[in-house]
């Protein structure tokens, strides 16, 4: 379900809607959340030696800890119903569950989170249908999406050369050099570097996906037969073959990249003679 309403927040594809407009019991007013501005550096300090002040590294950024607070909402003569569906959407997983949250102005956007539970005690306010609440999260991943996953196809292309070039004239052709173009435009609209994950279908010989806007290639000595899938994750490094076998090895030099702020031009190559495709998968990205 995509959320439309602002102010609205939903753990999962199927969890319970948080803070709607709609006040037909039962529901949950949030009314505070803690996690969603800057995440927590992670610092360095030491001293300059010999001389005043200090040296402070805070390149990056550690997991962000969601909480948020409310009140549930419920019909008095029933409200372990509804603490029930609560008490499980926010259940413990062993895999990431995705946050959505909707701010005024701005589409859906997205955390991938593990649930810490729900808290609330149970007191006199119980008798009216009322409990105080918080709902806790752990995002190991700082990073905020736009809930929209965005695709781009890179069709191969390459020089190819065809005959001989001469430095003289001929009343015959010789053969020319062909260029193939194969540039293409991926943008991340965020403003921070965005992740992705890149799918080469085969048959294709020794692929190489090209960055230039990050000045970066990444070349693969394998060979996928026409039924070979290989997925190359750019946040994780990690090279997967047909879902499950680990191909990191045929990566010739580890110079992986994230996709730049804005427009960032992309190539796909392969060996001559290859007719495949290279599919890019990503979330524009917001710190």
């Amino acid at each position: 379900m995509t959320l439309t309403q602002d102010y609205t927040y939903q753990l999962g594809d199927a969890g319970v809607l948080l803070n709607s407009d709609l006040t037909l019991l039962p529901f949950v007013d949030i009314d505070t959340i803690s996690g969603l501005d800057s995440p927590a550096f992670r610092e360095s300090q030491r001293d300059h030696e010999g001389t005043d002040g200090d040296f402070l590294d805070a390149e990056f950024e550690l997991g962000r800890d969601l909480l948020l607070s409310g009140t549930i909402y419920t019909d008095p003569n029933d409200p372990e119903t509804y603490l029930d569906a609560l008490r499980f959407n926010f259940a413990p997983s062993r895999t990431l569950v995705p946050f959505y949250f909707k701010s005024p102005n701005k589409p859906e956007r997205v955390l991938f989170v593990k649930p810490r539970g729900v808290r609330y005690d149970i007191n006199s306010l119980r008798r009216t249908g009322l409990s105080a609440a918080q709902f806790q999260m752990h995002a190991e991943d700082p990073r905020i999406y736009t809930s929209l996953l965005k695709q781009t196809v890179l069709s191969a292309g390459s020089a190819i050369t065809l005959g001989r070039g001469y430095n003289k004239s001929y009343n015959h052709g010789y053969g020319t050099i062909v260029t193939v173009p194969d540039s293409f435009t991926v943008t991340n609209a965020g403003n921070r570097p965005a992740p992705a994950t890149i799918t080469i279908t085969g048959p294709v010989t020794t692929p190489q996906i090209v960055s230039d806007t990050a000045g970066a290639t990444l070349t693969f000595n394998i060979t996928l037969d026409v039924s070979d899938v290989l997925v190359i994750d750019l946040l994780n490094h990690t090279v997967v073959l047909n879902g499950s076998t680990n191909r990191r090895g045929t990566l010739l030099a580890a110079n992986w990249f994230l996709l730049q702020p804005g427009d960032n031009i992309m190539r796909y190559r392969t060996a001559i003679g290859s007719v495949t495709t290279a599919t890019v998968a990503w979330r524009d990205t917001w710190r």
